[in-house]
């Protein structure tokens, strides 16, 4: 028998310690986030013209703007107008334009009927099969309607000749109706004044130079996944010639329905409420590695996601090469910074935006660039934007321009900003002296915020040890200085490179006062993909890590072993085996909580099956959402969980398969984890007696045990296809029991393979 005692509180429990990560990787944002179902909606699409690893530099990565993919035309010819578009490197160039776009930013289609189409025998239309994921999906529907759901449409129309009908519906593989349809006049013509209400199904907006803004709600009639017609139909024998820009179609009920704040950019539902289920202390958003782009012009700018939609200027994903088609993944940006700010406000979680550094993307084989650090660009682009967001973010309107952006958009009140991340993966000397430069400016601006340092990608002490040295000297200065707001870290103790050296001349880096976001002067971010077996193994990783002032926050990891070497298949990714080990790893994470800050898993979305990455912790198709079991143990631990922790130890006798740790409310709640990574069962005698009076004060009666347990077998996963729903999985169970007031000894069974929360109060 194994006795788990647990004793008296230790530390405070960092409040933002189970967090989410979100990337737009395997069409998380749009294809998932996004509640737009159409692909390439303003005809604006950039992709990634990958030529493989044995390129060397630019010509490896580049951009391929081809504004009328994922649409097909059958009557009709089409061709893409706007004053913009992006040349090979991602960057926006001037292109001539017949008439001016809704924005300057924007590009839309030109319509022109070919003659004898528009009629029933000749038809003239648009179809957009929504995102599929590309692969053997490449030609499928995937707009999911369903019987009594209502979906809203809307779309930039502007007559340009003749005069005609234009039709919305959707309908499906065969191209039987999904919905019922709503038609707009379409006319050129002064005197027939182009599209009125009285003449349409739907509701319609004069706007500037031409445009008309349409809307319209369609009514699912059937159970499927379709996709988008839009028919042109003739009204008199002349030529039709009209522009089209932002076709959007969503489910009305999408997240933040009626909220004004949520204008813009719209998110689908289910998806949001499974990640609220979490109950995310923080959100990092964008990335990851989109942050850092693979070449100059390609890493992500905030300031080109916000404002109205046609506003924002769309750009390729690098994550394009790992899709099944290999490139067709564009960034279109209707989720954009404002949304994430908003989801952050909405789900109670603290924002932490991640920007570029000056260095592309340092992972094997990316050929990375490093933008001068003296360089006119660095000063007044790349640390100009840490400011600039937040002013965005925090700014007062009648003071401030980003200010007042934010509050055009919906949202006057400051979103609250108190953390923003200094590059993704970065490491090396270069970066160091990046983030000294970039960290001075965000605290001189505001010394509160705190600010998160890179550790790279690989969780090994050698390729961290640059970053390590100088975040624990930064955070020397902030303690020899009482926290006070500016230090010279070369003044107390100089930043160590790699092989033991100083880091330049004493280089000054402002610091945080150290009643910061959690605390601490500086938080190193740590990634890790590896096995199983090695977040097992890790479970005591952070044992002997120094409090001092650096804090931790592991931001990036799942148990997929990658860094392993292992196959990456989808067969043998997110089953519980990997989540065991995961849940393992973090009772370290709870038990080591005074210098483990934050976490986060990662990637947090996959479209099924439009994905480069295979340990996902939430799947989904048009239709549904898929759980996996390591969100399960997310669920779990991150429900669980109390101010304090406690001391919790397993007796010498307990087996190696054995994880524990305790948290809890003082003197109300005790939430205990016990981890048993083996094929046996383990006997556990959890020992309370230090805090049972405790517990039951609150009301003067014996406090409630609830036991909450997941198990399976190793290779037990839940999976989720291109249609319906998902099967398989483990086993969860429950009970509830009131303990006597004597009752200081409680007797387990630890199943094989589970995750136990013993909650009591």
């Amino acid at each position: 028998m194994v006795t788990v005692t647990v004793g008296m509180p230790t530390h405070q429990v960092s409040d933002r310690l189970y967090g989410v990560f979100f990337e737009d990787i395997n069409l998380g944002a749009d294809g998932g986030l996004n509640a737009n179902m159409v692909n390439n909606y303003s005809f604006d699409g950039v992709y990634l013209d990958h030529h493989g690893l044995r390129v060397r530099g630019s010509q490896r990565w580049r951009a391929q703007s081809d504004p009328l993919r994922f649409w097909s035309f059958e009557g009709l010819s089409a061709v893409s107008c706007g004053m913009e578009r992006r040349d090979g490197h991602g960057r926006p160039t001037p292109t001539d334009c017949p008439e001016p776009p809704v924005h300057p930013h924007s590009r839309y289609a030109r319509l022109s009927v070919h003659d004898g189409h528009g009629v029933d025998s000749a038809p003239a239309r648009l179809e957009n099969l929504g995102y599929n994921g590309g692969g053997a999906n490449v030609h499928a529907c995937a707009m999911s309607v369903a019987v009594g759901h209502e979906y809203e449409f809307s779309a930039y129309l502007r007559p340009v000749a003749g005069a005609c009908e234009m039709r919305v519906s959707v309908v499906d593989r065969y191209g039987l109706p999904l919905t019922d349809a709503v038609s707009f006049r379409c006319a050129a013509r002064p005197e027939d004044d182009a599209v009125t209400p009285g003449e349409a199904d739907g509701r319609v907006r004069r706007e500037s130079d031409g445009w008309f803004a349409l809307a319209a709600v369609l009514q699912g009639r059937g159970n499927e996944y379709g996709k988008l017609r839009i028919d042109l139909i003739r009204r008199d024998a002349g030529p039709i010639v009209c522009d089209l820009d932002c076709v959007t179609l969503m489910d009305a009920d999408h997240w933040g329905k009626g909220d004004p704040k949520w204008r813009f950019g719209k998110l689908r539902r289910d998806l949001v409420e499974t990640i609220a289920a979490l109950r995310p202390a923080f959100i990092r958003f964008p990335g990851g590695c989109i942050v850092e782009g693979v070449t100059p012009g390609n890493e992500y700018q905030w300031k080109d996601t916000i404002g109205t939609l046609p506003a924002r200027r769309q750009q390729y994903s690098m994550w394009g090469f790992r899709t099944p088609d290999g490139s067709s993944y564009s960034q279109s940006y209707q989720i954009g910074f404002y949304e994430y700010f908003c989801l952050c406000e909405d789900l109670n979680a603290k924002p932490l935006p991640t920007l570029f550094a000056g260095i592309t993307c340092q992972s094997p084989y990316r050929d990375p660039k490093h933008i001068g650090i003296d360089s006119p660009y660095f000063q007044d682009v790349v640390v100009q934007d840490y400011l600039d967001l937040i002013d965005f973010a925090n700014g007062d309107p009648e003071t401030n321009e980003w200010a007042r952006i934010r509050a055009e958009m919906g949202h006057p009140e400051p979103f609250g900003l108190d953390m923003i991340g200094i590059g993704n993966e970065n490491y090396g000397a270069d970066y160091v002296a990046k983030y000294d430069a970039i960290a001075r400016a965000v605290h001189a601006k505001d010394p509160s915020i705190l600010c998160v340092m890179s550790a790279g990608l690989f969780p090994f002490a050698l390729p961290m040890r640059r970053t390590w040295e100088h975040a624990r000297s930064v955070a020397r200065v902030a303690s020899a200085i009482g926290g006070s707001r500016s230090g010279s870290a070369g003044d107390a103790a100089p930043a160590a490179d790699g092989d033991g050296g100083a880091l330049g001349d004493k280089p000054e880096t402002i610091v945080a006062a150290v009643g910061s976001a959690t605390g601490d002067a500086i938080i190193v971010d740590e990634h890790s993909y590896h096995s199983p077996d090695w977040f097992i193994a890790q479970a005591h990783r952070f044992d002997d890590y120094p409090r001092c002032g650096a804090g931790v926050y592991f931001g990036e990891y799942s148990a997929n072993g990658y860094f392993a070497g292992q196959p990456q298949r989808y067969d043998t990714a997110c089953r519980w085996r990997s989540a065991l080990a995961e849940a393992a790893f973090l009772t370290g994470c709870e038990r080591n909580s005074d210098v483990v800050r934050m976490t986060s898993y990662a990637p947090l979305l996959a479209h099924i099956p439009g994905k480069g990455w295979e340990q996902n912790l939430i799947e989904f198709n048009p239709a549904h959402v898929n759980p996996t079991v390591n969100y399960e143990v997310q669920r779990l631990f991150a429900t669980n969980v109390g101010s304090m922790a406690y001391e919790c130890a397993a007796s010498p006798e307990a087996p190696r398969q054995l994880f524990v740790s305790a948290t809890g409310d003082e003197g109300s709640r005790r939430y205990v984890k016990l981890v048993n990574v083996g094929g046996s069962s383990v006997q556990v005698t959890l020992d309370v007696s230090l805090g049972l009076r405790a517990l039951g004060a609150a009301d003067g009666k014996p406090p409630v045990m609830r036991i909450e347990t997941l198990h399976g077998r190793p290779e037990d996963k839940r999976s989720l296809a291109y249609t319906g729903t998902a099967q398989g999985g483990i086993r969860h169970e429950t009970s509830e029991y009131r303990l006597s007031s004597s009752a200081a000894q409680v007797a387990l069974a630890v199943k094989p393979y589970s995750v136990t929360v013993v909650t009591m109060g």
